[in-house]
């Protein structure tokens, strides 16, 4: 009678994907199979791609974890692999994660690998050295794959060690070039700039019909990787996890061409701490927390009684004067105040003036920070001192107290610091009109409701309502008097 059986694949690294790897390992793990007069279905193949069992355990590989729950599941006691290569490398995580407790499950389990007729023991002396032969040749492997890692990135030249190319780059001679999926990452990049959500963008780019970086659609986990992905600003970082010792961290300014402006990064943290203030951007309240009651100036909540019937949708939406006890139709709000808001902000960036203004105040801030700045390392070289003679005086309860002010102001310089950067790139989009040129159109646009609600935050400080319908709108004097703050 012939047993079934299900079977394990794995392909460990990108490299393998164009070796034909999978295919030669189903292929023999069937042969034995047949050989072998077992059934062997192919939904019962489970592969496991690009998954290293010298760096991931027995129980992080999903798929390996899912044909021990089918097994259990179908009552079937036998496994097929190619090798013992195929089935762990770390020496220990294959017996003690995966088959110790699946045989508590299927006591007559048995594990086969395609050169052996015979199943395979993993407590004999024999397996236990090949799982140790399999894990010192991972050893060298990853010793000598390291080793030609650091020689590339501490080679004078700014070229890029082996790894996957990223989506929207070639790799021509280890230097990264833009390709025709550049646009889309820059598309991305100009969205994500905009205040939409990752599920947004990836919904937006599925609609249009635009294959992912792997030919598939679109999720939220792939805009993320490509939003977080430093290369696309030029400059290449590069950690070393595994190195025992030296240099961990590699990083190389301007190594390839950019995709996008590393302002374009920015401008994402500054309207992400815009909403941690202001609330959500993609809300139907264009003004929310924008609004202030004319009589008592108390902030306006909002109301939404908003219903659907015999598939007609039907707004009930008001900004609400809890103190006053009076709404305002928000439908309303936005029709009579929106058009006036956006040619106001068309007017205004149009004119050089705004320029320079916003250019002068930045400049303000940098000479402000570099005061802080000053001020902080004279503090530290001080704080150094009394530490130094806390020593000699051998007072180690004043050492302790004086090395916590130091941690402490040692974190007030980074910040400051990382301040100060945030404000020059602030400076540099200003000066090179990039900020400002977003602005200039949008009175011809078709804007959706996440863009207009950032032009609100951008360029308006507030708008007053009263029940009596009166109405007053103010704008920021400086746009960025809120953001330059909310980046410290």
């Amino acid at each position: 009678m012939k047993k079934r059986a299900v079977a394990y694949v794995r392909r460990s690294s990108y490299k393998q994907q164009e070796n034909n790897s999978v295919e030669i390992q189903t292929q023999h793990i069937k042969e034995f199979a047949h050989r072998n007069n077992m059934i062997l279905s192919d939904e019962l193949i489970f592969i496991e791609d690009v998954t290293s069992a010298f760096n991931k355990s027995a129980n992080r590989r999903r798929e390996l974890m899912r044909l021990g729950e089918k097994m259990v599941e179908l009552n079937i006691t036998t496994i097929i692999f190619y090798d013992i290569s195929r089935i762990d490398r770390t020496g220990y995580s294959f017996v003690l994660d995966f088959y110790l407790p699946l045989l508590q499950e299927v006591p007559a389990l048995e594990v086969y690998t395609t050169n052996s007729s015979k199943p395979l023991d993993p407590e004999s002396p024999e397996v236990k050295l090949n799982f140790l032969v399999a894990n010192i040749e991972s050893e060298m492997k990853s010793e000598r794959a390291i080793g030609s890692l650091r020689n590339d990135l501490e080679n004078n030249e700014k070229i890029r060690p082996g790894s996957t190319t990223p989506y929207g780059y070639t790799q021509i001679e280890k230097k990264l070039c833009p390709n025709s999926d550049a646009e889309v990452v820059s598309f991305i990049f100009f969205l994500y700039g905009w205040g939409h959500s990752l599920l947004k963008i990836s919904s937006l780019l599925n609609k249009a019909q635009i294959p992912s970086p792997k030919g598939k659609v679109w999720n939220s986990s792939t805009i993320e990787k490509i939003i977080k992905n430093p290369v696309y600003t030029g400059n290449l970082i590069w950690h070393i996890h595994k190195l025992k010792e030296g240099k961990k961290r590699y990083f190389f300014e301007g190594s390839h061409p950019a995709i996008v402006d590393e302002f374009s990064i920015q401008l994402h943290q500054l309207n992400k701490k815009l909403q941690q203030q202001y609330g959500r951007l993609d809300t139907p309240f264009l003004f929310l927390n924008k609004t202030r009651c004319d009589k008592c100036h108390q902030v306006l909540i909002t109301q939404n009684g908003s219903t659907t019937r015999n598939g007609m949708k039907y707004l009930y939406q008001y900004y609400v004067c809890k103190t006053c006890k009076y709404k305002v139709d928000a439908q309303e709000v936005h029709q009579a105040f929106l058009p006036l808001i956006l040619k106001r902000v068309h007017n205004l960036v149009s004119q050089d003036r705004i320029k320079q203004q916003t250019l002068g105040f930045l400049a303000r801030m940098t000479n402000g920070l570099h005061d802080l700045i000053k001020e902080e390392e004279t503090k530290l070289e001080t704080f150094e001192q009394h530490k130094k003679v806390s020593q000699e005086l051998e007072d180690r309860e004043l050492e302790l107290r004086i090395e916590e002010l130091i941690h402490f102001h040692q974190q007030s310089l980074k910040d400051q610091h990382h301040c100060l950067k945030q404000v020059m790139q602030l400076f540099k989009a200003v000066e090179s009109n990039y900020f400002f040129s977003r602005f200039q159109n949008i009175v011809q646009y078709d804007l959706g409701e996440i863009e207009k609600r950032l032009i609100i935050l951008y360029f308006v400080d507030c708008v007053v309502l009263s029940a009596e319908n009166t109405t007053n709108i103010h704008y920021k004097t400086n746009v960025f008097d809120e953001l330059s703050n909310l980046s410290s």
